[in-house]
Formats: C-alpha cells, structure tokens, sequence
C-alpha cells in the first residue's frame, strides 16, 4: 500500500506539468492508467517515463491555441533568434570586457568616479542582456499564444533595446569594443523586423479574433 501511495504522489508531481483543464478532464484516467503499467513494487516514476510525461505536459502549455497566421508564426521564430542573438551579445561583451578596461585603465583623463560608472554600465550590460535572453522567449511563448497583451510588452521591449543601442552608439569607443556595437545593431534589426511582423493586417485580426471569439464562429 505504501508502495502504491509513493509511486501515485510521485505521479501526481509529473502530471502537474500539464494544463490544469487537461488535468481536470483527463488527470485521474490516465493516473489510474499509469498505475495499472507500473512494474509490481515500483516505488518511484522511472526516468525516461518521467522525461516522456514533461515532454508531453510541455507540449500541450506550448502548443499555441489557435493556429497562427505566418507573419505571427515569423515574429515568433525571430524572437527565438532575438534570444540567441542576445546570448551571441553578452557572450560577446563577456569576452571583450577584459580588452575593454584595459584600453580604458590607459586613459590619464579617466577619473576614480568615472571608472567606476563605466564599469558598473558594462556589468549592467551584461545582467540586463541575460534577462533579455528570457524575455525574448517568453515573449514568443506568449505571442504564439496569441496574448495580444504581449504586443503590447514586445512594444515596450523594442523601446528599451532601442534606446539601449542609443546608448551604444553615444558610447561607441568610449565602453564598447566593435563586436559589442556590432552584436547590438543585429540584436535591433532583429526586434524591428518582430515588431513589423507582430502589427501587420493579418497579425491584428489574428489578435482581435481572440477578443471576440464569437466573432470567429457566429451563431447559426
């Protein structure tokens, strides 16, 4: 019984990577199935049945709820890109910090102060672009979910990667080696071709269906 009681809790764990509805629908069945194909005295989910159970859990919360139209599809596959591109930038500026301080340690008009603001910048630069790396795909997560709130986000997103190349450019031999400039202009090109994709005519009904599903499937 004990046995038994083990195994189930550490089914239950597994499942809970499922959607909630799907859990509520179909949970206690394919649990029940689950037990019934369990070796005799199996105590704990075996590790590639617990790989299996996540990967389908993780398929069904990613599986987007309706299918997108190709300009949404594309803005997701960029975003994707976007986040490789901005692990390339802060693996970039991770590389070439070093060349960096030390061209600046040679400039005799650098004061104390300043150092030290040029110095947090760059750890900021390489914090923030971490996050971003996040941001991007949970972004394309959310805009293959069709969120149209996420457009909204991914608007304020283009904003701040904007005025951060702004600030690259500003700072452009100053901080930032080449590569880093170089790396940042792909990671913008990136965000503003999303940004087309996300706001083009067959983006917007895509997303305005979502606010009015009876729209999509009137009465009859």
């Amino acid at each position: 019984m004990n046995e038994t009681t083990s195994l189930e809790r550490g089914y239950r764990r597994v499942l809970a990577c499922y959607p909630k509805a799907f859990r509520k629908e179909s949970g206690e069945e394919i649990l029940a199935v689950l037990l019934d194909t369990a070796a005799e005295g199996q105590r704990r989910v075996g590790l590639s049945e617990c790989a299996a159970l996540i990967r389908g859990g993780l398929r069904m919360r990613l599986r987007p709820a309706a299918r997108p139209p190709r300009t949404v599809r594309g803005a997701a596959r960029l975003m994707c890109a976007g986040a490789v591109a901005e692990l390339a930038a802060v693996i970039t500026m991770l590389v070439t910090a070093a060349s960096v301080k030390a061209a600046l340690a040679k400039d005799p008009s650098l004061t104390a102060a300043q150092w030290h603001t040029v110095t947090s910048l760059l750890t900021f630069k390489e914090v923030s672009g971490a996050i971003a790396v996040g941001l991007w795909l949970f972004l394309a997560w959310a805009i293959s979910q069709r969120r149209d709130v996420a457009r909204l986000a991914f608007t304020g997103f283009f904003a701040l990667i904007t005025l951060s190349m702004l600030i690259v450019l500003a700072q452009h031999g100053a901080v930032y080696a080449p590569a880093d400039v170089i790396a940042g202009a792909t990671v913008w090109v990136i965000t503003l071709a999303t940004m087309v994709l996300l706001f083009t005519r067959q983006s917007n009904a895509f997303y305005r269906r979502a606010g009015h599903p009876a729209a999509a499937h009137p009465a009859r």
